[in-house]
């Protein structure tokens, strides 16, 4: 009752009751996200009101550094993500969830359960890591992987300065922003959200090799094109390859043998250790390795939430179970998370509150990309070898001219109980005080902790050429943890009904650190799972422990924001980061940023203009930091001492060495921050009553100091190194984003969006003039060059400029170290009629040149249905797998490209060169004949919905049920030859990871094709 300290609140339906003066008097009706209504009345009775929305209440508000806007003040460059659209695909993280979801985000991944996503905002900032920071609830951290997508209520993406640069040093490769979900006041809510499903690799991933009838004859015509006798202990010595019926491994004979040959005597069969080894194998006619290794696969997702509240605070529960079984048999993923999201108010003008998520996660088994993965290893088996041989023990190519491979299933079989588990927690607690109208405090202690168990099995192989003779058993554990402690003091006034005022203030003080354990023993008498612990091994027991290196990061951030009659704004940014990575000359950062926006659709000239319902112009430079790539003891020069590593001689006796220490890490004092500064332009327009939006920026992002490992030479090569500032990188693009909401006739409602990518990359500046960093070490050498006035990433190699067809085209081309009729002719870059490491050059390009992204939903009545589809252009792949596949150095299987492609003189257009035993030339070199286009059109997501009307719903106490059923990748338009164009990053063999090894197949885990039944409920 106004002017009393007599009041109460409504039931949830609303209704109430208070005792009142005879005399009458005035009641004050209040709730968030209405208008405060008053009501007179003369005297006890009933007083009925209908509260209105408050408009200002209603506008769209979202989160951005360290506090919130109205979407239409916005001057930075910031990307909303609806979460409705992200649990369209159905997976294991949001990094997954956010392809084609946002202009200015590219996102590469692969199939393997549970695996995150790279996700890239507007190209990249360093030859390092380019991850974004992620902000959730207000807490950073650099892994989102444990978060739960059915979790998330709102998410921002931003990609500017002048949005991201309050993150300081940690926000060079942007900002993804996400809010969990939130109780709300004067509601209570139960819902569950569950779906299930079956993963398959779809046929077209499916590599087509050759059978065993085509391998033999691709072998015969190899050896007699390469002058050798046409013998093979598997395909006999005729002038025809003849298939066998049994393959035979023994000590005194390794081949194959027709049925009723005394040698294939299943009596004469042992692979058991005390007699002479003997397998006996049914040789195959064409063993799909591929098929053998996949399986159809369950994926499933069970979500219960409970929220609700009153003014006097709000609670959202929730627990969900996900599970994906792996379609490479033996591999799986399984998460289990708990999250509370707290708020109360206990007294007046204070609020305080949790956010916290708990997590269970467990990997099973391998199946990983790379060249030890089980999609690789598939490659590399023959055809004619069956899975197990006759008495059901694994078959291999322990028999002659059968390569060195290993059995993918004998590795996923043995490797099915190895497991990385891991349990993490993440949140926060908080209070807030409103001091005075305006002006609130905040305090927020947030942690990100991590805590990792993984254990792995060896197992003895004994099929293999290349036999396993010792079995081991390594275990590691390990945790992490990151404090974040942040205060803020924020000032938001209108005066005059004219000057919107906003100050933030704030501090900030990060530490992590780690430390972490592991052991490995060899020869175990059993390889029981109980039995495998680092004692039970008779062999030499190594532990070590390990730090993870501590660092700190202090910063002091605020931010001015300016409106004059919400029509022209204005804001200003600096953050001042002191980071314990780097020395005292250069531990300090400060990044400054500015933007301004003019709505001049609220200019008298264009209000004539009966369809611009609003248009915005807006621009803001600013500066970022990075110190991502730094590691904590980059200063620091560091020793160490062990076995073989430091063991000198003193008495000058060979035999009696003294342990002592030697250098293990060379510091750098001078190492400094990655800066990287942006310039932004955009224009925002909403048009024909907001039924049409349109987004438009342009942007300039330059990196200067760029960090990257010192090389070199001598001893100091066997040291770790330091990181140096050696250079600059470009990166030029734009965004464009139209969405459009209506309905047509009567019943039918739309909404559809479309998003548009589109960058460059470029090295503007190395350490020194004509500098050339290789990466992408592999058996064809390097294939990445790293150099001015190129992309990152980009390959390098040599040109393939036909093939020889005659002697006189043999006689007027270049010097070669192999060259014959039938083989590669390469191109002579420099023009000294030689070819040698000077002709090599850039090959190939790995970032596209737009992607796009396209949504559509359409509702009828109680039925909907909506797609998302995906475009990525102009990108070119280096298909490493073809080494495995296509080149003669290497035995294996082979593709149907070989025997369909290359060159003879009834194939004079072939474009492999001629098969031949003597060409080993062309498997060790690297060529554009790697690199393919990776353009691709695909149709991520097609679900069909039907929701029951709420009459109906009602009278079985619902609010809501709906079901539905979805295809995910049902088609992908491509010519790329590889199993799938979306390529992850995996690193080469050297360990270069991140964007230096960009595009390149090293045999990813494909991406399953998904259908999944699904079923909303509330209550």
């Amino acid at each position: 009752m106004k002017g009393t300290t007599n009041g109460t609140a409504t039931d949830v339906d609303g209704r109430y009751s208070l005792s009142v003066p005879e005399t009458g008097g005035t009641l004050v009706f209040s709730f968030i996200g209405y208008t405060t209504l008053e009501k007179s009345f003369s005297g006890p009775g009933t007083v009925n009101v209908t509260m209105a929305d408050d408009a200002k209440a209603l506008e769209e508000v979202v989160v951005t550094g360290y506090t919130t806007e109205k979407k239409r003040d916005i001057i930075g460059s910031v990307s909303v993500v609806k979460p409705t659209e992200l649990l369209q695909t159905p997976a294991a993280n949001l990094q997954a969830q956010l392809q084609g979801r946002a202009s200015g985000v590219t996102v590469s991944g692969n199939g393997q359960p549970g695996a995150g996503a790279k996700v890239r905002i507007r190209g990249f900032a360093s030859f390092g890591n380019n991850d974004p920071l992620y902000v959730i609830d207000g807490v950073p951290t650099e892994n989102p992987s444990s978060l739960n997508p059915q979790d998330i209520e709102s998410l921002q993406v931003l990609k500017d300065a002048t949005s991201a640069s309050i993150y300081g040093s940690r926000a060079a490769n942007g900002v993804i922003i996400v809010t969990t979900k939130r109780g709300k006041a004067g509601t209570s809510s139960i819902s569950i959200d569950s779906y299930a499903g079956v993963q398959i690799i779809p046929e077209s991933s499916m590599p087509k090799m050759l059978n065993t009838q085509q391998y033999g004859e691709y072998l015969f015509t190899s050896r007699r094109n390469g002058g050798v006798p046409t013998t093979s202990p598997i395909f006999g010595s005729g002038t025809t390859p003849v298939a066998p019926d049994y393959i035979v491994v023994s000590p005194g004979f390794s081949g194959g043998v027709p049925a009723g040959d005394p040698r294939a005597d299943a009596a004469k069969y042992n692979i058991t250790p005390g007699a002479p080894f003997y397998q006996i194998i049914k040789a195959s006619p064409g063993t799909n390795w591929f098929q053998e290794i996949t399986r159809p696969a369950l994926i499933q997702s069970h979500q219960i939430n409970a929220s609700g509240g009153t003014e006097k605070g709000t609670y959202s529960l929730g627990a969900n179970y996900f599970n994906q079984e792996g379609t490479i048999v033996n591999t799986g993923y399984d998460r289990a998370t708990v999250r509370a999201n707290t708020l109360f108010n206990p007294v007046k003008r204070v609020r305080v509150g949790e956010n916290l998520q708990l997590t269970y996660e467990t990997r099973q088994g391998g199946g990983e990309a790379g060249e030890g993965g089980a999609w690789a290893q598939a490659y590399r088996m023959v055809p004619y070898l069956p899975v197990y041989d006759i008495n059901g023990g694994f078959a291999g190519n322990r028999v002659g001219e059968s390569g060195n491979g290993s059995s993918p299933i004998a590795n996923l079989t043995r490797g099915k109980d190895n497991k990385n588990n891991g349990y993490k927690i993440f949140g926060n607690v908080f209070a807030e005080v409103d001091i005075m109208e305006g002006l609130t405090a905040r305090t927020s202690f947030g942690t990100d902790y991590s805590n990792n168990y993984n254990n792995n099995f060896t197992a003895i192989t004994y099929e293999r050429s290349e036999n396993q003779t010792q079995n081991s058993f390594s275990e590691s554990y390990g945790y992490f943890n990151t404090w974040t402690w942040t205060n803020t003091l924020t000032f938001n006034r209108t005066f005059a009904e004219t000057h919107n005022v906003k100050l933030l203030a704030g501090t900030e003080a990060v530490k992590g650190s780690g430390r972490g354990i592991t052991g490995s023993n060899q020869n175990y008498d059993l390889s029981d799972l109980d039995f495998r612990t680092i004692q039970s091994g008779t062999g030499i027991r190594n532990t070590s422990t390990f730090n993870t290196g501590r660092s700190s990061l202090y910063s002091l951030f605020g931010r001015v924001d300016y409106g004059f009659r919400d029509k022209y704004l204005i804001n200003a940014t600096v953050r001042r980061d002191a980071s314990s990575k780097f020395g005292p000359e250069s531990r300090v950062g400060v990044f400054p940023a500015f933007g301004a926006a003019w709505r001049i659709s609220d200019e008298a000239f264009l209000q004539g203009i009966p369809f611009i319902t609003e248009l915005k112009l807006r621009g803001g430079w600013g500066q970022m930091g990075s110190q991502r790539n730094v590691d904590a003891n980059n200063q620091f020069s560091t020793f160490a001492s062990g076995g073989r590593e430091s063991w000198y001689a003193i008495n000058g006796q060979n035999n009696a060495s003294t342990v002592g220490y030697r250098q293990s890490r060379q510091g750098n004092l001078t190492t400094k921050w990655e800066t990287t500064e942006t310039t932004n332009l955009g224009i925002d327009a909403s048009l024909f009553d907001g039924r049409l939006t349109v987004t438009l920026e342009g942007y300039n992002v330059e990196t200067k100091d760029l960090l990257i490992d010192q090389v070199r030479n001598g001893l100091m090569a066997e040291i770790t190194q330091p990181r140096i500032n050696i250079g600059s990188m470009r990166n030029r693009g734009f965004d464009l984003n139209l969405g459009t909401t209506g309905s047509f006739a009567g019943e039918f409602n739309y909404d559809a969006s479309l998003n548009f990518t589109r960058y460059t990359n470029e090295l503007t500046k190395m350490a020194e003039e004509g500098q050339v960093i290789y990466r992408g070490a592999s058996r064809l050498g390097n294939v990445i060059a790293v150099q001015k006035g190129y992309p990152i990433s980009s390959y390098f190699g040599y040109e393939v400029d036909g093939i020889f067809q005659n002697q006189a085209e043999l006689d007027a081309g270049p010097a070669m170290p192999y060259k014959t009729i039938g083989s590669w002719r390469l191109k002579d870059q420099n023009g000294d009629n030689k070819i040698d490491d000077a002709d090599r050059t850039i090959i190939g390009n790995p970032i596209p040149k737009f992607q796009l992204g396209s949504n559509l939903s359409l509702a009828y009545r109680n039925f909907d249905i909506s797609t998302f589809l995906f475009w990525n252009y102009g990108n070119d792949l280096y298909n490493f797998t073809r080494w495995f596949t296509d080149m003669r150095g290497f035995v294996g299987g082979v593709s149907t490209r070989v025997l369909e492609n290359s060159w003879s003189e009834s194939n004079p257009n072939g474009t492999l060169p001629i098969i031949s035993s003597k060409d080993t030339y062309s498997s060790g070199i690297s060529t554009d004949y790697f690199v393919e286009k990776g353009s691709y059109f695909r149709m991520r997501t097609l679900q069909l919905g039907y929701k029951l009307p709420t009459s109906i719903a009602n009278k079985v106490r619902l609010n809501n049920l709906r079901v539905y059923v979805q295809g995910q990748n049902l088609f992908t338009i491509t010519d790329y030859t590889g199993a799938d164009p979306d390529i992850s990053i995996v690193g080469d063999n050297n360990n270069t990871g991140d964007d230096q090894f960009m595009g390149v197949d090293q045999a990813n885990y494909p991406n399953a094709r998904q259908f999944i039944f699904g079923i909303n409920l509330g209550f």
